[in-house]
């Protein structure tokens, strides 16, 4: 009976895990502001190398690492806090409140783990700052330049999709079709006028 609860809680870490890299830490990453896509400008897939120093890579590792343990904390804590301040609360009703303070001082973890996602989202949004090299999904290849003229680059063109996801062309040429990470559509990019205004983006999601 040991033996099956342990494969079991050690199949079902690897599917949570899973899950959040596949699924949850895509659609997290994109509500966090970043100052350029974090996907492939190309594809709109993860995975994508960039020109940035090897101090903003360690960061990012470091940054990954941070987001990875922090959101599958948050992640498998909230059940166990809930039930830590079920019983604290029980026990307060009791009238024992110095054996309750620990179950109600429980959702403190939760605010220590969020903030270290956020603060490896953070970082990770940092290194997407920097122009793309490769993306190891559609194989594409850009070559080097200046991160300030990227950042330049990438807040020109804004337009929204069908489904309602703000998309960002690649420069300033009309025409330049653009995938939509929510619905996967192509999308052309609209005709900017010489001189017309143009907005900064943060890239999020709605």
């Amino acid at each position: 009976m040991g033996g099956f609860l342990q494969a079991l809680v050690t199949k079902l870490a690897e599917e949570l895990l899973k899950l959040l890299v596949e699924w949850l830490a895509p659609r997290v990453l994109r509500s966090v502001p970043h100052l350029a896509p974090p996907g492939c400008p190309r594809c709109g897939g993860y995975g994508v190398a960039r020109w940035a120093p090897r101090q903003a890579t360690a960061v990012f590792v470091l940054a990954l690492l941070a987001f990875a343990w922090g959101f599958a904390a948050t992640l498998l804590g909230v059940p166990v806090v809930v039930l830590l301040v079920a019983l604290g609360v029980r026990t307060a009703w009791a009238g024992d409140l110095a054996a309750a303070l620990p179950g109600l001082a429980a959702p403190l973890g939760l605010v220590a783990s969020g903030a270290v996602t956020i603060a490896g989202a953070a970082g990770m949004a940092w290194y997407h700052s920097f122009p793309p090299r490769l993306c190891r999904r559609c194989h594409g290849r850009w070559p080097r330049r200046d991160r300030a003229e990227y950042l330049r680059v990438v807040r020109s063109v804004v337009f929204a999709c069908r489904c309602g996801q703000r998309l960002r062309a690649p420069g300033t040429p009309a025409g330049v079709r653009v995938r939509c990470p929510r619905c996967g559509a192509e999308r052309a990019a609209p005709i900017v006028r010489p001189g017309a205004k143009r907005v900064p983006f943060l890239y999020h999601r709605r």
